[in-house]
């Protein structure tokens, strides 16, 4: 079967694609990536297929083996660690940095996701809990004038969500919500410096968080 692709960017349609089939568990951790099937399929070259990989493999997604294919990574405890790590020193760093921007529509936006995110879960709904928490963070991310932050933190964040998973541990839904709210609270405080702790020292401290992590992710030392 051939699917048809519109014409816009050829890579960034298959890089969408890919990101999908992972989404979807159809290319699942520790799987080859067939090139020449995957092309076929799409009626496509290998070209913007490679070049879609390559943007996979910066992002962490993949290894590309040379002569021997790509490999779908398998997230490790380590690289959870320094994701939390590194989205939690930039996050702290933005909210310090735009303190004097957030204005009271935003906090207002902050409460009401959050408050959609602590209703999905008490209704045992995670099929929009990732991209309602990407909303949350991003009402202060985008405040920033630095268009890079963006591109640089989501791709981690997707990371640490890459793959179907039906572990979802309320618990922790629940107590990442009170960390949302105590950031919330914070901010119209007006103490930016107990917001930027809260995110960085708590709501991202991987040794804060581990017991959830690793039963989450089911991983061990």
């Amino acid at each position: 079967m051939q699917i048809e692709l519109n014409v816009l960017s050829l890579r960034e349609q298959v890089y969408t694609y890919l990101r999908q089939q992972m989404s979807l568990g159809i290319l699942v951790p520790g799987s080859t990536i067939n090139i020449g099937e995957i092309a076929s399929q799409l009626g496509i070259s290998k070209t913007p297929l490679r070049d879609a990989l390559i943007h996979l493999e910066v992002e962490g997604f993949v290894t590309i083996l040379p002569r021997r294919g790509v490999c779908v990574n398998v997230l490790t405890l380590a690289y959870v660690k320094n994701a939390y790590t590194a989205i939690g020193m930039v996050e702290a760093s933005i909210v310090m940095d735009c303190f004097d921007r957030i204005e009271p529509s935003h906090i207002l936006k902050l409460e009401e996701l959050n408050q959609t995110m602590l209703q999905d879960v008490e209704k045992n709904d995670f099929t929009q809990l990732f991209t309602t928490n990407v909303a949350f963070h991003d009402v202060y991310l985008d405040i920033s004038n630095n268009d890079l932050i963006k591109k640089f933190i989501l791709p981690i964040k997707q990371r640490l969500y890459d793959f179907p998973r039906q572990n979802y541990i309320s618990q922790w839904e629940i107590q990442n919500c009170k960390e949302h709210q105590a950031v919330i609270d914070c901010l119209k405080q007006g103490k930016p410096e107990k917001a930027a702790k809260a995110l960085k020292d708590v709501h991202w401290s991987f040794e804060y968080q581990k017991k959830f992590i690793k039963k989450f992710y089911n991983m061990k030392e």
